[in-house]
């Protein structure tokens, strides 16, 4: 049998491709994911003890994560395709990134010089540059399983977005319990940890994405 007579049976039997299964896989991966996250992160760390009277600022924070998350999706559900061209799909996660620095310098500036390195640090170690990663674990395994049959072909991109994205929603997670509210602190340190998480994706993920 000729190539083009062997496309042409594999067409005929085949039937029409069913559409948004990237988008629904992505998607209940993602809310699966933070959900397992969530519960994590009660276990593990517990909500902060004054959560009702400072909630105002860990929707904040949350809106944070949320908006890190839209960022990192559009570049995911491209990724995950075959052969898909990803530049136009990278602008709102390098926008996202851009606005973050912007807004971490601009709260350095406004910050009183005697409070910036608390505002800063918190006090100590950024508890979220590992907190943030640990509570993307159970997000990341979700999405590569959800990606890892859809024949992504860029395969360390795809892993550092799913990394990204995870580290997105993972904050979501952890703003529950962050103890910091200021935008220096979250706008400085939350973007750390998401783009660590990206790097581990690249590492781990991306090679473990080979099919």
């Amino acid at each position: 049998m000729k190539t083009d007579q062997l496309v042409e049976a594999l067409a005929r039997d085949a039937g029409p491709a069913r559409r948004g299964v990237v988008e629904r896989r992505v998607v209940f991966a993602a809310g699966a994911g933070l959900l397992l996250s969530l519960v994590l992160m009660t276990v593990m760390f517990g909500v902060r003890a004054d959560f009702d009277s400072a909630l105002v600022a860990v929707l904040l924070k949350v809106g944070f994560g949320l908006a890190a998350a839209a960022a990192a999706a559009p570049l995911l559900l491209e990724l995950a395709r075959p052969n898909t061209r990803a530049r136009h799909a990278a602008l709102p996660a390098i926008l996202f990134a851009a606005a973050s620095v912007a807004i971490a310098f601009t709260a350095f500036l406004v910050t009183p010089a005697e409070a910036r390195m608390s505002s800063w640090l918190g006090g100590g170690v950024p508890e979220c540059l590992y907190r943030i990663p640990l509570l993307a674990i159970p997000i990341a395994a979700a999405l590569f399983v959800a990606v890892r049959g859809l024949g992504a072909t860029r395969l360390t991109l795809a892993g550092a977005t799913i990394g990204a994205l995870s580290g997105s929603l993972a904050a979501i997670a952890y703003a529950n319990c962050c103890p910091m509210d200021s935008a220096l602190y979250v706008a400085s340190w939350y973007i750390a940890a998401i783009l660590f998480c990206a790097a581990v994706g690249a590492l781990v993920i991306g090679r473990a994405l080979k099919w």
